[in-house]
């Protein structure tokens, strides 16, 4: 599987060829074909396994017994370091999307071992929200799908981004200061409650409000009149 693992995080579905994970494990080609059947049913086991490291680490995360904030932390770091530190991961589910999907498709088990995390993230910001610190109405799809496109762009853009900017996206402080960059950046959305009108603000609004009353109205002294052509001709009495 090893074998298999890094020829299809190199190669793609389309350019691995089973004789190569073969040569490499030092395996019988008839053998791998007796166990897995075919080529694509040895890169849906490749492809599963990459799936379920990841859905394993996370469901390890205690997001019950800390506060919500804690939690939502929690996941952001571990989301982060996970996609930084296992870039075969973030190539072979590339790949399959270079696919449309293709073989992801009949994996169930995939999507029954996602479905709880968004749950999970679902619970956190009811009680964040019940707790007064998180805003209300964040889908967790939409918050889930954000955390993972901040957490690897900079790794499958790296060699660009390097080059455009000058700055070598993969030394290590950098990679820091982009983990705290993007915790600060989802916890600050996650925590925006609102507008909150500044003391002066108000006190101007009101005045305006107050300016616009009937009240106010019959306060004001009526205008003076603008004397007539007529009545200017008129000589003094």
């Amino acid at each position: 599987m090893k074998a298999a693992h890094r020829e299809f995080c190199e190669h793609g579905y389309m350019g691995g060829r089973v004789e190569t994970i073969a040569a490499k494990s030092k395996t019988n080609l008839r053998m791998i074909y007796h166990y897995f059947g075919s080529k694509e049913r040895l890169y849906l086991a490749v492809l599963e396994a990459a799936y379920l490291r990841l859905r394993t680490l996370e469901s390890r995360l205690d997001f019950k017994h800390a506060s919500p904030v804690e939690a939502m932390r929690r996941l952001v770091r571990f989301t982060y370091d996970f996609l930084g530190s296992n870039p075969d991961v973030l190539a072979i589910i590339s790949n399959e999307n270079t696919l449309r999907g293709r073989f992801l498709e009949q994996l169930p088990s995939v999507r029954e071992k996602t479905l709880p995390l968004i749950d999970s993230i679902a619970d956190l910001l009811r009680r964040g929200h019940d707790q007064g610190v998180f805003r209300p109405g964040v889908d967790p799809l939409q918050f889930y799908v954000s955390l993972v496109a901040l957490s690897q762009l900079h790794i499958s853009n790296r060699f660009t981004l390097s080059i455009i900017f000058d700055k070598d996206l993969s030394d290590g402080q950098w990679l820091n200061d982009r983990r705290t960059c993007i915790e600060e950046i989802l916890m600050a959305y996650l925590q925006d409650l609102g507008p909150k009108m500044p003391a002066a603000k108000g006190a101007a609004a009101t005045r305006r409000s107050a300016a616009r009353s009937p009240a106010s109205a019959a306060a004001k002294p009526a205008p003076k009149r603008k004397a007539t052509a007529a009545a200017a001709k008129q000589p003094p009495p």
